[in-house]
């Protein structure tokens, strides 16, 4: 009778097993683009580097998605990392480089380390307009961004309020150099300045 199972099981395995695998290779391919096209879809509003760590980040994101006005369907990316040691570093310079940082809030010497590199857009000439609401350093670029020394003094962060759950003594924001929602992150950047 075991036997008569058995070969029951392989003939049924031998006959139907093509069947059975084409079956869970649609099946796998029709969960990977349902994962693709509904789960990792969701398009970026604003993605926000602060150069100290941060254990919860849901404040910061609240205090974002209010300013931005942006529901659920838009993704705010916040990413908090200890810029004091050395590895850490290298980690958000990575982040800057590969175009994932549209705004980076850090304290008065780092944002300085930052625009000196060359990884901070200049905000323009504004600090006449608000006079001592601007870093504003002594740095000259040359056309592709690369710091070529020093020369007229160019503004590239804005001196922030309070920022949700940011322990900073006094936080700049400023724009990365290569942001890619710099609508929604000079919105933040007027919001994190003014309050």
């Amino acid at each position: 009778m075991e036997e008569k199972r058995e070969n029951r099981l392989v003939s049924f395995i031998k006959k139907y097993a093509a069947a059975l695998l084409a079956g869970c290779v649609i099946l796998l391919l029709a969960v990977y683009f349902i994962n693709i096209i509904f789960v990792q879809n969701q398009k970026t509003a604003v993605s926000v580097l602060v150069l100290e760590f941060m254990e919860d980040t849901s404040g910061l994101e609240n205090q974002v998605r209010e300013v931005l006005g942006t529901g659920g369907d838009e993704e705010i990316e916040i990413r908090t990392i200890s810029a004091g040691v050395g590895a850490n570093k290298a980690v958000a310079l990575t982040w800057i480089r590969a175009e994932v940082v549209d705004v980076i809030i850090g304290e008065e010497e780092q944002m300085t380390e930052y625009a000196q590199a060359g990884y901070l857009k200049d905000l323009g000439s504004t600090e006449a307009e608000q006079p001592g609401a601007f870093l504003c350093g002594l740095a000259e670029y040359d056309k592709d961004g690369n710091v070529t020394g020093t020369g007229p003094e160019s503004c590239f962060g804005k001196y922030a309020g309070e920022i949700a759950g940011v322990r900073m003594e006094k936080p700049v924001a400023g724009l990365a150099d290569n942001a890619s929602n710099v609508e929604n992150a000079l919105r933040l950047l007027n919001f994190f300045s003014e309050n």
